[in-house]
């Protein structure tokens, strides 16, 4: 359920949301983080650590190490490869929605300030508003780097 761009296009904006509340001058991330954090939110192995208990991204990274897990954190580079085309599909349907706004001249995504109302009998399943929470964490962990450090804590070639 959480590979589908529906659920991808609310995981990214929930992402969005809170990687420009918690950046230390507002600024929203630029659209490859999009792919990295996509690729971690809907990989189950990768999403288990993401949790409110670990402060920072590089708690997220030890995490890894301390457990033996590293080949988990090397291989997030193939994931984010791999995944890239059902990131895409989610990041179109979220700015299609009106969910995201994608600024071609800064090449950062912006989010809306808040959801929809859902429809009857449309409404989110828990599962969804867990990875939702998952991704907000991941946002604010993102927003105390730039890029290239993420991708460097995470082993992903930019």
């Amino acid at each position: 359920m959480w590979n589908t761009p529906v659920v991808g296009a609310y995981l990214l904006w929930s992402f969005t949301k809170a990687y420009r509340t918690y950046h230390p001058e507002g600024e929203a991330p630029v659209g490859i983080l999009h792919f990295i954090a996509y690729a971690l939110l809907t990989d189950q192995r990768l999403t288990k650590r993401i949790s409110g208990n670990r402060p920072n991204l590089q708690s997220y990274v030890r995490g890894f190490q301390e457990k033996g897990e590293v080949d988990l954190l090397v291989g997030v580079h193939q994931e984010v490869i791999s995944r890239r085309a059902n990131a895409m599909d989610a990041i179109d349907i979220a700015v299609a929605r009106g969910l995201l706004v994608w600024d071609v001249d800064s090449g950062r995504i912006y989010a809306r300030e808040s959801l929809p109302r859902a429809k009857k009998g449309r409404a989110m399943s828990e599962y969804a508003r867990k990875l939702g929470k998952k991704a907000e964490i991941l946002g604010q962990w993102f927003s105390q780097h730039d890029a290239l450090t993420v991708a460097s804590y995470l082993k992903v070639v930019l």
